[in-house]
């Protein structure tokens, strides 16, 4: 049986009653309460739901929300006692999902070449250790994807696409293998939280490539996470 306090309060107007802490076994506590109270045994018979569209007269109260209160008659005299409740069988709390906000940051390059260097950025302006997109929230980097062509093979060696944020490696990047020539994909995911930034914070991307191999057409997209 739940633990409440109850309040009973005759009416013949306007009610005044206490709110319990929940709707189970209520019945038992009205009837322990009376007993307790007034000496007089109830049967669950003398214990009535009241109807919202048909309020008594005795009952008085304005905007009230029948989605969570619950109200009793009792009778076990000739005078009206109401009982008034918090029903969680009749409210279900109203849960508002929450979504994470996802964008897609593009850097690229066309033409070949065979230095490392920064990539460009949608607007075509290159990137640098101080140029780069800026961070209008806070967020974590949690994806990054890269399409490149190789144009020669290197056995052994291989391409990566670095991510700098204010000018430093974040640790997070793709490799790409340059054993035979042709188009190359790598995509990494990971879990927002690990590689965070801050609203202010430069984004840029480096491709680090191994001496003699050339590389072009490069596009990498870059997911974050707020």
């Amino acid at each position: 049986m739940n633990k409440v306090v109850i309040s009973f309060v005759m009416v013949l107007l306007i009610l005044t009653a206490s709110v319990f802490a929940g709707p189970k076994d209520i019945r038992e506590d009205i009837k322990d309460h009376i007993k307790k109270e007034k000496g007089v045994s109830l049967e669950d018979k003398d214990i009535a739901e009241v109807n919202f569209t048909d309020l008594p007269e005795a009952v008085d109260i304005e905007k009230i929300r029948d989605t969570n209160i619950v109200i009793y008659e009792v009778n076990y005299s000739d005078k009206p006692l109401f009982v008034i409740t918090s029903s969680s069988e009749l409210f279900q709390e109203e849960v508002v999902p929450t979504y994470d906000t996802r964008l897609l940051l593009q850097f690229g390059s066309s033409g070949s070449t065979q230095k490392s260097d920064f990539l460009n950025m949608a607007n075509g302006v290159q990137g640098s250790l101080e140029k780069g997109y800026v961070m209008l929230r806070d967020g974590s980097i949690t994806g990054i994807a890269t399409n490149l062509e190789i144009m020669n093979s290197a056995k052994g060696e291989q391409v990566e696409i670095i991510i700098y944020k204010n000018g430093e490696q974040v640790g997070f990047r793709n490799a790409l293998n340059t054993d035979s020539v042709g188009v190359k994909v790598d995509y990494d995911i990971q879990s927002k939280g690990i590689v965070n930034f801050k609203a202010g914070d430069v984004i840029s991307v480096y491709v680090d490539s191994d001496k003699g191999t050339s590389w072009s057409d490069v596009t990498t997209t870059i997911e974050i996470t707020n």
